[in-house]
């Protein structure tokens, strides 16, 4: 059972090799890098009980680049992010734009 401990600080995601940030120790920064680290846990026992085959290297090499590209796209969302600030967007605005309720 994980015990998840809510502070006022940041905590760094516990997905390897992602960039996000969450108020929880032990839980991911977004329903996407869940998803994904869930998928990188099925696939590992998987492969792990079916063994070392042709089949299962190419099915682990995707599961991680999966997960490197969503770390990749969530990199680029956080610098996008920084830019918008940069230019007087507010993190309310940001959301709206996120959500499609931003008027232009």
């Amino acid at each position: 059972m994980t015990t998840e401990q809510t502070t006022g600080r940041p905590h760094p995601c516990p997905r390897e090799g992602c960039p996000g940030m969450t108020s929880a120790v032990g839980q991911n920064c977004s329903y996407l890098c869940r998803a994904i680290a869930q998928e990188l846990e099925n696939t590992q026992r998987t492969c792990e009980y079916i063994g070392d085959t042709p089949l299962t290297t190419e099915l682990w090499t995707e599961a991680v680049a999966l997960s490197d590209a969503c770390s990749r796209y969530l990199e680029l969302g956080y610098q996008l992010r920084i830019k918008a600030m940069e230019v007087g967007i507010s993190p309310k605005q940001w959301q709206e734009i996120r959500k499609g309720r931003a008027g232009r």
